[in-house]
């Protein structure tokens, strides 16, 4: 029953889950609207429905590991509530419909056994997950919660600590790219555009992800002018510190369609979907790096082939 209705309430996650965002702690607030961002449904049902999908990827020029059914255990470490992901998707797993859809989220956070504000955002995620991939949700099972003891509140202040005068004057901002990570970070000179600061990076990040180019740093990057959107990247943190999106930034996010899952508020100064090559620091920043990359503007669906219009019917 849980299935049939979620996934008979598509159109509402957007709505949904800007009623929420106020109710999620703030360290997950910016991060749960970027999951969603991240794993697009209109991108998974056209994936679902083609007929040959090596041609599909080629298509909408799909690079990288773009189906959440390969990382529902692993898509959402970004997240502070992560360490929760075991109780979400037992919750979700023992759900029934509570009414709405923002009574049915609501419903699983209880049931995770942690305070509401650290359970909504990774059980919306739970459950998007389980429209998704409901095969992989039900009978991959993962690995257990690790021993994480850093509050939420400690995360934050991390995230946006600021160093003290005697630090201005003797280091350089970073770019935080894993949270999780000590070393995930890279130096970049104020007014620096993240792309031009990620590739002083010289760590071999080519061997992980066959997007990147040796000695180029951790952003993948191919043309560094917009136009290709391969380096794209998701805000979490530090987002003051970045320059306002241009309008040749915005025309390329409407023809890329990073935009179009619902969840970015398009006529925000600072959007937390940028294109990095497009995005100078005048100070830190957190950010995460999408594991893949893509074509899937509403220009580029009106030509796929088998289709005649936007809403996917086979012509």
């Amino acid at each position: 029953m849980l299935d049939s209705f979620l996934r008979s309430v598509d159109p509402e996650w957007p709505a949904t889950l800007g009623r929420l965002y106020p109710r999620i702690h703030a360290v997950d607030r910016d991060a749960t609207r970027i999951w969603f961002s991240l794993y697009p449904l209109l991108l998974h049902e056209r994936s679902e429905v083609t007929g040959d999908r090596a041609a599909f990827e080629v298509f909408y020029q799909l690079r990288g590991p773009y189906r959440l059914q390969d990382a529902i255990h692993t898509s959402h470490r970004f997240l502070y509530g992560h360490r929760f992901w075991p109780a979400a998707r037992r919750a979700t797993l023992s759900a029934d419909v509570a009414g709405t859809l923002e009574e049915t989220v609501a419903a699983v956070a209880r049931q995770m056994d942690h305070p509401e504000p650290l359970s909504l955002g990774i059980a919306a995620i739970a459950l998007m997950t389980l429209r998704q991939a409901p095969e992989r949700m039900r009978t991959s099972e993962p690995a257990p919660s690790s021993s994480h003891t850093e509050t939420p509140e400690a995360w934050l202040k991390r995230r946006e600590a600021k160093p003290g005068f005697f630090g201005r004057l003797t280091s350089k901002p970073r770019i935080v790219f894993n949270e999780q990570d000590p070393a995930g970070s890279f130096p970049l000179n104020p007014t620096q555009d993240i792309t031009m600061a990620a590739c002083e990076d010289k760590r071999p990040y080519h061997l992980h992800d066959p997007r990147c180019f040796e000695d180029m740093g951790p952003i993948p990057v191919e043309c560094r002018s917009g136009s290709c959107g391969t380096c794209w990247v998701g805000v979490l943190g530090g987002n003051e510190n970045l320059s306002p999106a241009t309008a040749y930034e915005r025309k390329r996010m409407e023809y890329l369609g990073y935009w179009d899952a619902g969840f970015e508020d398009r006529a925000a100064a600072r959007p937390l979907i940028r294109l990095a090559c497009q995005t100078q620091a005048s100070g830190p920043a957190s950010i995460v790096i999408p594991p893949w990359c893509g074509v899937f503007g509403p220009t580029r669906r009106e030509r796929e082939p088998g289709r005649h219009n936007e809403g996917g019917c086979v012509s």
